[in-house]
């Protein structure tokens, strides 16, 4: 039979630590995301305003050929090739501007799930031993003597369960005199 492992032991302490944590994660990917967020919008406000500029500037130039008597046409569809091609890119630019805001949002969404899952994870290896031990004291004060079993690879406060466990062998020594 398998054993279920389960990660949040103590829920008040691993879920502070994690949201606190994430929490200021956020707070500050918020603050970077809206700086990025004001320089796009006012990037792509300008750009929407060349565009518009720069359409009615075509426009009034191929109006103003079509009405010039002998006005050479070669130039002015060149001009508006070469208008067409501009806008495009600027689009272009808008377009790729809103989805690189977009993935920065994503990334940092996907960054905070990872971090909360590993600070999970992590407490986990603090929590467990305390929830041990927490057991263990609670045979004691019930008049059992306990056999600390060692805790298991990778979990912290090695040193402090070692002295734990030397203190029950210590009341297992004196109960015996």
């Amino acid at each position: 039979m398998t054993q279920r492992k389960k990660y949040v032991i103590d829920k008040k302490f691993q879920l502070k630590t994690a949201f606190s944590i994430i929490g200021v994660i956020l707070v500050v990917s918020a603050v970077i995301v809206a700086a990025i967020s004001v320089n796009v919008s006012m990037n792509n406000r300008r750009l929407n305003n060349i565009i518009v500029l720069y359409n009615n500037n075509v426009e009034a130039l191929l109006a103003f050929s079509q009405e010039a008597a002998g006005a050479e046409k070669l130039p002015i569809a060149n001009v508006s090739r070469i208008h067409a091609e501009n806008v495009h890119t600027m689009e272009r630019i808008i377009a790729q501007n809103n989805a690189l805001l977009w993935g920065i949002v994503v990334f940092i969404l996907a960054q905070s799930v990872i971090i909360f899952v590993a600070l999970i994870r992590k407490t986990h290896h603090i929590s467990g031993p305390i929830y041990v031990m927490s057991g263990y004291l609670k045979e004691i004060i019930a008049g059992k003597l306990p056999s600390p079993r060692p805790l298991r690879k990778g979990d912290e406060l090695k040193e402090f369960y070692a002295l734990f466990g030397e203190m029950v062998e210590a009341v297992k020594r004196r109960g015996k005199e």
